[in-house]
């Protein structure tokens, strides 16, 4: 199956071709009002424990050929490189996925047209404070021919971001974890550290953040890393890996590596100011490599001198005096 693409704004994709002749379809989603498409980047809203949401998504069909999809909402989450995703087909949504019910389940789009498609997201009383998100997909099955000849079934998605913000208290937070650095260099000369880490969104508000990392000697000084891309956006509890390279860095026994933070509130809102997160991790800045050769080098020298000196011992027999008559 290939992956949802999830839309922040008006999305069309070009689908591959049919596993026949047949001409690609193309078709995608987004918001829109009772009687047309409108100009929203993408379904957000604010609301209390308890309350509907009414909408309309358009699901649009820029083929010459008539399409039937499937649509329905899901859960969002974060991937291991942080983008934005929906849960796979087939897999049950717990979250505003399964809060948000179109009122068609399969639609019937005609070549050149737009069917308008109402839907309603109903908040539990329940539900928890802070940003929930997912997205409204549309699908396409079709049959295609494998490597193999063989016949599969391919499902297609597309879809556009819902965002949902319950009321309550809101905690923006971002924390640092599994900081690990490592150095590789010459024993004499400068080296290289490989700094890794996990940022996670430990809150109840999506973030994005923008970072630095650098390694501190003992004394003083620090080097900066190679530049390290802004996070975009992080929803509640997701995580992404994050690894980068700091380059010049002398041999000088213990160093510490830095990760810095500065939180991003998503465009539009008016978050609580958000402290910046900072966490560090001493590590040894020692030519490993180097270091196992002299150490492999003394277990092949040592032993063979020693026995070279058990060879050679010294003379212990006593020489008789002389007898004089």
């Amino acid at each position: 199956m290939l992956r949802v693409l999830a839309a922040a704004a008006l999305l069309w994709v070009l689908l591959a071709p049919q596993a026949s002749a047949a001409a690609p379809v193309t078709f995608g989603v987004r918001p829109a009002t009772e009687t047309a498409p409108d100009n929203r980047n993408n379904f957000s809203y604010g609301a209390t424990p308890g309350a509907v949401v009414r909408d309309f998504v358009a699901v649009s069909n820029v083929s010459e050929t008539p399409i039937g999809l499937k649509v329905y909402a899901s859960d969002a989450f974060n991937t291991p490189e942080g983008g934005y995703d929906l849960l796979a087909s087939g897999k049950q949504p717990t979250d505003i996925g399964a809060w948000t019910k179109t009122r068609d389940h399969q639609v019937s789009v005609p070549g050149r047209s737009v069917v308008i498609v109402p839907f309603t997201v109903t908040i539990p009383a329940d539900a928890t404070p802070g940003d929930h998100a997912g997205g409204i997909v549309a699908a396409l099955t079709t049959e295609q021919t494998n490597a193999q000849g063989q016949k599969v079934s391919v499902e297609q998605r597309v879809g556009a971001r819902i965002y949902l913000r319950v009321a309550g208290e809101l905690r923006p937070e971002l924390s640092v974890q599994d900081l690990t650095a490592s150095y590789d260099g010459q024993f004499f000369g400068r080296g290289d550290a490989t700094v890794t880490y996990t940022v996670k969104n430990t809150g109840n508000v999506r973030l994005g953040a923008t970072q630095a990392v650098k390694v501190s000697t003992p004394w003083g000084s620090s080097v900066d890393s190679d530049p390290v891309e802004t996070l975009p956006e992080l929803l509640p509890g997701g995580a992404v890996k994050k690894s980068t390279v700091v380059h010049g860095l002398l041999p000088a026994g213990w160093l510490t590596a830095n990760v810095h933070l500065v939180p991003i509130p998503p465009a539009g809102t008016s978050d609580p100011r958000v402290p910046d997160v900072e966490q560090d991790s001493s590590f040894a800045a020692v030519p490993w490599v180097v270091l196992a050769a002299l150490v492999f080098i003394a277990v092949l020298i040592v032993p063979a001198r020693i026995r070279k000196r058990r060879r050679v011992k010294p003379s212990t027999e006593e020489v008789p005096e002389s007898v004089t008559a």
